[in-house]
């Protein structure tokens, strides 16, 4: 326990190096009313290029492009890059990654899963690049992710909406190209993406959600990663109450996903200092007690514990196709 603690903190304290330098705060415009939810989060058809110039193995290797249909005011976040790699096996499920809050690149995913999905299982993999992440983050930005998730309270909100229905958009591009399984697996702040998206689209098959957040409200008052966004707030007179209120709309826990309950994986860290237990609880509680394993490491067990995340992860997956194909019940 100690150990994992210490790690996470070194963790914390190096990640904060980099911080906003002036406050982000901007009151919301208008609080969205979560019997909206449905309509709020509606998937927007948008065209979706699939360009795969290279070969690496049994893969096609390129990028999927496309324009929000979103739009938040920034062309450079407007604009999905993400990386493809298509395998000739025309039947191969359809693996979505979704990375985590302040990520700088895809790495810290591909070292768990890539080579194990590449020599082993065939799947199609899928990188999708979160608002203001990687290519796309504006030049005044000062660190990957800063404008996505912040005091900025409108921005915030619009930011989780734009995830959440461009990568709807890439599901169902997906499904137009081919009628395989969709599986999304979510990694921290992706993973509160991911099983939100999980409560709006009927498209899923199957969901594992690794060190997930839950509630952003929570998140950012009560663990150390929110402290600074939180100081902005409490400067600007927002209190814990308000900031739930406002951001309520974008909790998973608010709604019962759509995919089954037996396709769902959770997994916590019971020492995370960047999402707390408590937290992942809620959620667990909320939705059923689907599938969870409870790992006795930190947040950083996303490094130090890669092989049993992806045993984990793949063992699951694997074993739902199979379930699912072996009753004659198609997971399409």
């Amino acid at each position: 326990m100690y150990f994992s603690k210490i790690v996470d903190l070194y963790a914390l304290n190096d990640l904060h190096k980099n911080r906003s330098k002036e406050f982000q705060y901007s009151p919301p415009i208008v609080i969205p009313e979560i019997t909206d939810r449905e309509n709020f989060y509606q998937m927007k058809a948008v065209d979706i290029l699939f360009n795969t110039p290279y070969k690496q193995k049994d893969y096609s290797v390129g990028t999927f492009t496309f324009q929000s249909a979103i739009s938040s005011g920034d062309s450079i976040n407007d604009y999905i890059t993400g990386e493809l790699f298509l395998n000739r096996n025309v039947d191969a499920p359809n693996v979505i990654f979704v990375h985590g809050w302040r990520m700088e690149s895809n790495d810290r995913i591909k070292k768990i899963f890539h080579n194990r999905i590449v020599n082993n299982l065939g799947w199609n993999m899928y990188y999708f690049t979160l608002p203001y992440h990687f290519q796309r983050k504006p030049e005044n930005s000062l660190y990957s992710g800063e404008y996505m998730i912040s005091a900025n309270i409108q921005r915030t909100i619009q930011s989780t909406k734009q995830a959440i229905i461009d990568l709807r958009a890439l599901i169902h591009r997906i499904k137009a190209q081919n009628n395989n399984p969709i599986i999304l697996v979510g990694v921290s702040l992706g993973g509160f993406i991911t099983n939100l998206a999980a409560t709006l689209e009927s498209e899923i098959d199957v969901l594992v959600s690794i060190f997930y957040a839950n509630r952003l409200s929570y998140s950012i008052w009560n663990t150390i990663p929110g402290k600074f966004i939180k100081e902005d707030l409490e400067r600007h007179g927002v209190n814990y109450n308000d900031l739930i209120k406002y951001w309520k709309i974008t909790e998973p826990s608010q709604a019962i996903p759509k995919v089954k309950k037996d396709n769902i994986l959770l997994i916590s860290a019971k020492y995370d200092q960047y999402v707390h237990i408590e937290d992942t609880n809620y959620l667990w509680d909320s939705w059923g007690k689907p599938t969870r394993y409870v790992y006795n490491c930190g947040h950083s067990g996303i490094v130090l514990n890669r092989k049993k995340i992806a045993e984990d992860t793949l063992g699951f997956i694997e074993k739902r196709i199979k379930s699912e194909n072996k009753v004659g019940v198609s997971l399409c």
